[in-house]
């Protein structure tokens, strides 16, 4: 008889079986508490990425609001009308203070930062509390947002402004004349030829800005043409007053003299190649007459301004310096008149046209401003000095030239500003 033999599976031991049904009940809590942290995550990323795209908006409000601001001050230095037109700029963003939670904070100088107490620097915070979207879900139902920007008024890189809108060659160059300038040149002029260089003349820049057009050659860079006219950047500052006559029809001829500040009605006339004239710090208000230097001869005179008026018997007369006229005429550091040298009464507006020849022996440092007359200018060597600013209606050079911007005798810098971002 054949034997059979069966096999027989050993059973499982009873602490196995439950332990593998134990795990298993453990797959399905875990998978929803892992759901529930990506979907938490997943939430969190949408609403911070919604947060930041709101940021960069409110960022734009801030920074429109601080540029506002600095722009009224940089006009007219009221500090009344800065938060006036911070706010107004802020709600053009669409933050307007109050409504939606929105909160615009407007600050006169700044209140922190690297230019907290700076009075020259406007700064404005923009906060706002916004609904979250998917952190509702965990218990956070709005979250705020804020952020902050500061402007001020900082030296413009320009230093050369001709400002008439439609003069042909409001910018001109001819003959020998050569314009090396540390600094950008402006033209405002919308003729076809509004800025001009003929013969060997030839302009250097570090920047170029034409309302029209060029004719001519030799410009270095290449002009920007078509681009909108600029104000007049120095219509903010304010003219002296004039007084009556302190001297009338001062004039020194092959002599030394020493003159004062005050009002000479009737000018002031030097002549003769031996005249040594010293002018003591101050204003010199011109009603009458104009400024006359010629003959050769020597001025001299630091802290000094010569508003140039006209007015009574006498009438409006130009600036005229000749060539070969020594020694150094240089703006006030500080104060009302700082950086102002010649200052033109704007409400002339027709007259004959200044001529200021510096050549190698006459040294200017500080603005040469006529905003509605034009302007013949040689500067030879006088861009040596720190700042020189040529602001008029339409500008001549008659030789070489060289010009910078770098004001850095002067308190606050260059008499001509711009409004930028800071911070």
């Amino acid at each position: 008889m054949t034997a059979h033999r069966r096999s027989f599976a050993a059973p499982a031991a009873p602490g196995r079986a439950g332990k593998r049904h134990g795990e298993r009940g453990q797959i399905l809590p875990m998978t929803a508490i892992a759901l529930i942290a990506v979907v938490a995550l997943v939430g969190v990323a949408a609403d911070m990425g919604y947060f930041f795209d709101y940021r960069r908006r409110m960022q734009t409000g801030a920074d429109g609001a601080a540029m506002a601001g600095a722009e009224q001050l940089r006009r007219d230095a009221n500090d009344a009308q800065v938060q006036p037109a911070a706010f107004s700029a802020a709600a053009s963003n669409g933050f307007t203070d109050g409504v939606g939670g929105a909160q615009v904070i407007v600050n006169h100088p700044p209140s922190g930062g690297f230019y907290a107490g700076n009075d020259r620097f406007v700064e404005a915070i923009v906060k706002q509390p916004r609904p979250t979207i998917f952190m509702s879900i965990l218990g956070f139902q709005s979250a705020s947002v804020g952020t902050r920007a500061v402007a001020g008024a900082q030296d413009s890189p320009n230093c050369i402004y001709a400002l008439h809108p439609t003069a042909n060659h409001a910018f001109n160059t001819t003959g020998s004349a050569s314009v090396s300038a540390a600094c950008g040149v402006i033209v405002d002029s919308s003729s076809g030829s509004a800025m001009n260089s003929s013969g060997s003349a030839g302009v250097t820049a570090t920047s170029i800005a034409v309302t029209g057009n060029t004719a001519g050659c030799c410009y270095s860079p290449t002009p920007t043409t078509g681009v909108p006219p600029e104000p007049d950047p120095l219509a903010g500052r304010a003219a002296p007053t004039v007084g009556g006559c302190d001297y009338v029809s001062k004039s020194v001829s092959s002599a030394t003299a020493v003159l004062t500040p005050g009002v000479y009605c009737n000018g002031i006339t030097i002549s003769g190649g031996s005249s040594n004239v010293t002018f003591m710090p101050g204003t010199y208000i011109l009603n009458g007459g104009g400024f006359s230097v010629s003959g050769g001869g020597t001025i001299n005179g630091a802290g000094v301004t010569f508003y140039n008026t006209g007015g009574g018997a006498y009438g409006y007369k130009p600036v005229s310096i000749s060539g070969g006229t020594m020694g150094t005429l240089s703006a006030p550091t500080s104060g009302a008149m700082e950086g102002m040298l010649f200052f033109q009464d704007r409400s002339i507006t027709s007259g004959s046209t200044n001529a200021i020849t510096g050549g190698s022996t006459l040294s200017l440092e500080g603005a040469i401003y006529f905003p509605t007359t034009p302007l013949t200018f040689t500067g030879g060597s006088s861009g040596s000095t720190g700042c020189s600013i040529l602001v008029a209606s339409t500008i001549s050079f008659t030789g070489p030239s060289s010009l910078t911007a770098a004001c850095t005798d002067f308190a606050n810098g260059s008499p001509i500003k711009k409004v930028a971002l800071a911070e």
